[in-house]
């Protein structure tokens, strides 16, 4: 619904990435706009971010109703960030992926900044890094992240990458969470108002929708002792959820 209301999905199916990206983008954010900021999305995102101790300042951010605090796609010379987090001392840029990469990038790395601070960093044209200096200009004398939510596969793979060649701006903190850590922290939430509940309920219905839920864990229900001395084989059942292989060695296992 916000997307549609900024006008951001295409009636054609014009651009259907980007208008995915978007109306999930709407669909998430404005949905928990109607709760009280510290009772979801506060552990929402303290709960799942990477690294922890970006989860630990977003946990001291203290707000009740935050509907005035976001703004959706704003507008700045350097491009459109997703959504803007906006509170007294914090600014939280937000990029949301689903099913495309990064707008742009290049092959600036200025790693050799860490060492040897004589040398002048080049200004990427990475969206994480123009998404950077967004937060950077818009959050001045307060604490600085953004934001990245993809896939798991993706966000490792993303923040790996930008870490890793020191592009971001240097007063802005990168962070990442995925859409699977998302919703298993949804998942936690128990509130007692019951309309703020079907809320979550909802939310949960439309990620795991969208293929979002990840493996837990494995049930193995049979009348055997392990022993660790001995061999064991697996087999996959006609099921299409148990179809996996692993070449990993167990141990204590004998191989034949």
């Amino acid at each position: 619904m916000i997307a549609e209301i900024k006008g951001k999905l295409w009636q054609t199916g014009h651009n259907l990435n980007e208008s995915l990206e978007d109306n999930l983008t709407g669909n998430f954010f404005g949905a928990l706009r109607y709760i009280p900021f510290d009772l979801a999305l506060r552990k929402i995102l303290s709960g799942g971010v990477y690294p922890s101790k970006i989860g630990d300042l977003i946990g001291k951010i203290s707000a009740d109703f935050w509907s005035d605090k976001i703004e959706f796609w704003p507008y700045d010379k350097e491009g459109e960030i997703d959504a803007l987090l906006n509170f007294d001392d914090s600014v939280i840029g937000i990029e949301v992926k689903y099913a495309s990469g990064l707008s742009s990038d290049d092959d600036i790395d200025n790693f050799s900044m860490i060492d040897n601070k004589s040398i002048e960093a080049e200004d990427s044209k990475n969206q994480l890094v123009r998404e950077s200096r967004i937060v950077s200009r818009k959050g001045e004398g307060k604490t600085k992240i953004l934001l990245f939510i993809a896939n798991s596969e993706a966000c490792r793979k993303v923040y790996n990458n930008v870490v890793t060649r020191n592009i971001i701006s240097n007063d802005v903190q990168l962070a990442y969470i995925t859409w699977q850590s998302i919703l298993i922290e949804l998942e936690k939430l128990k509130l007692d108002d019951r309309y703020y509940q079907v809320i979550i309920d909802d939310l949960i219905s439309l990620l795991m929708k969208k293929g979002f839920e990840s493996f837990k864990d494995m049930q193995v229900d049979f009348d055997v002792d392990i022993d660790q001395e001995r061999f064991y084989s697996l087999y996959a059942t006609d099921s299409p959820d148990s179809d996996f292989e692993t070449n990993s060695t167990i141990k204590g296992a004998n191989t034949l």
